[in-house]
């Protein structure tokens, strides 16, 4: 989880916070990358209101109106070490 905490924090828009621009090269590449069989993940463009941060927008108020971090400002990973055997 240390690792996939990287990957989301900081989320500059708050956690869950769709970007645009990252919307709309992933149904680009859905629409545009075939598979083995040569298919695509989206034969069109996805509708218009598939697009929304409504929700997340409301959820993040609230949740900041609570105090509570949504853009993961205050993280820092947790220094790890492995050994092996996992102890």
């Amino acid at each position: 989880m240390n690792e996939v905490n990287k990957l989301i924090w900081p989320a500059t828009g708050g956690v869950g916070s769709i970007d645009s621009a990252a919307w709309d090269r992933t149904a680009a590449l859905a629409q545009e990358t075939k598979n083995l069989e040569g298919k695509t993940v989206l034969t069109a463009a996805p509708a218009a209101e598939a697009y929304t941060n409504d929700i997340v927008t409301e959820a993040l108020a609230l949740l900041e109106a609570d105090g509570v971090d949504t853009k993961g400002e205050g993280f820092a990973p947790v220094e790890v070490t492995l050994n092996e055997g996992g102890n």
